[in-house]
């Protein structure tokens, strides 16, 4: 499959704004499945970019606009091909796996361990001991059953929890978003011993044929990637109880959200405020060479 992405974040500010300095993470991975044929940043303002790859692998872009501007506008436009990845099971038992379980602490170290969004707090250990293995248990099939328990016991609720959550946040409230599905799915795999990656991008339409999709709010997306005995990293979705497949766009992985942030920056200004919206759209690229380039139409998501 082939997608079109366009991703706008638009800032505007209550007194004229000046050295603003941006990091962005929106250029789409190239790996198994997945390669970025075309990706193109816009900035409505004169600008400093510096392109660079961070510890994870993930493309990001620096940018500063030194002059005073109203508003700052970014936009990134993507072309993905994706491809389906055979789904490959190899069973091995807890008992088996965590014989080899110093060479991956030592290949693997940092999505073995706690961070920002996933601590090992008291709360989550004792809702680990609730679901924890056994020696005998299949790794592969015990990440799949814990992604449909987390899913089970929690609401899809957004006024819950927000951007700066953690783990323990959708422990307390009992509800999230994919962000919070996410961290707690990795921080009970991690504390079991299975390396589990946090990953950002977008959850392509399923097109059922059409043309033209328009995306809904799950476009932009978060699942992670656990690594399986004899497979390497495979992708879940907790929020929707799944494997991923070739409708999810990777953007960014990461020890957590805090790794993968799509934009974050500062700026000077006499104002005290400041308003940002995204708007976003993916759709399945034509597929003829007849076929006229698509019109985009952005979908507000402030």
């Amino acid at each position: 499959m082939k997608f079109n992405i366009v991703h706008q974040t638009r800032f505007e500010y209550q007194e004229p704004a000046y050295d603003s300095h941006n990091e962005l993470r929106m250029r789409p991975l190239d790996g198994p499945g997945q390669r970025c044929a075309s990706f193109a940043l816009e900035i409505d303002q004169p600008a400093s970019v510096l392109e660079y790859r961070d510890f994870f692998g993930n493309l990001g872009h620096s940018v500063s606009v030194s002059g005073a501007h109203q508003s700052l506008t970014f936009i990134t436009r993507s072309t993905v091909d994706s491809a389906p990845i055979a789904a490959e099971t190899f069973e091995e038992t807890f008992g088996e796996f965590l014989r080899s379980d110093h060479l991956r602490r030592h290949s693997h170290c940092e999505y073995l361990e706690p961070s920002v969004y996933t601590p090992f707090s008291p709360r989550l250990q004792k809702f680990f001991w609730m679901v924890h293995p056994s020696v005998s248990d299949d790794v592969a099939a015990y990440v799949a059953r814990i992604v449909n328990y987390v899913r089970d016991q929690f609401e899809y609720e957004s006024k819950l929890t927000n951007v700066h959550s953690n783990l323990d946040d959708i422990l307390k409230s009992g509800g999230g978003v994919c962000q919070d599905f996410a961290h707690l799915t990795i921080g009970l795999l991690r504390l079991a011993g299975v390396p589990a990656r946090y990953v950002s991008g977008y959850l392509a339409p399923n097109s059922s044929g059409q043309s033209r999709v328009t995306v809904n709010h799950q476009a932009s997306h978060a699942w992670f990637e656990a690594w399986l005995p004899g497979t390497g990293w495979t992708g879940f979705d907790p929020t929707h109880s799944c494997r991923t497949d070739e409708r999810y766009v990777r953007i960014a992985i990461g020890r957590d959200y805090g790794d993968v942030t799509p934009l974050r920056g500062v700026f000077r200004s006499g104002g005290f405020s400041q308003v940002m919206t995204v708007d976003l759209q993916v759709e399945p690229a034509p597929t003829s060479a007849a076929s006229e380039s698509p019109s985009w139409r952005l979908q507000n998501q402030q």
